[in-house]
């Protein structure tokens, strides 16, 4: 059922080490919590952010993995925006009609708005 949600939270970059791909931080982190490495995803990157999408979120244009720490809200109007705390810490409220439009894609539109 479709319904108007409302997140407010954070995103909070995730370091990724020299030796290591964002593909295997996912790898890692899907392995610490004992979830099975599907292989009809793309790769483990995309598994993460499909499997657990209110708490990890890739960002296409900056090629950024950040760890969500969010709740949910009364509904109401729409709000999509965000605001960067440093350069690792993004904080953001999402509130939209999730019949119309997912969590990544919102958080992806919040994202594209902190240039502007």
């Amino acid at each position: 059922m479709s319904e108007t949600v409302h997140y407010r939270g954070v995103a909070t970059q995730i370091n990724i080490p020299r030796d290591k791909s964002l593909v295997n931080v996912a790898e890692e982190i899907l392995k610490e919590r004992n979830i099975k490495i599907l292989e009809y995803y793309d790769n483990t990157l995309e598994q993460l952010c499909s499997e657990y999408p209110y708490e990890y979120f890739y960002n296409t244009r900056t090629g950024c993995l950040y760890k969500l720490d969010n709740e949910e809200f009364e509904m109401n109007d729409e709000i999509i925006i965000a605001e960067e705390k440093s350069e690792t810490i993004v904080e953001y409220e999402l509130r939209y009609y999730n019949g119309g439009a997912g969590f990544s894609e919102c958080l992806e539109e919040a994202f594209d708005n902190l240039e502007q």
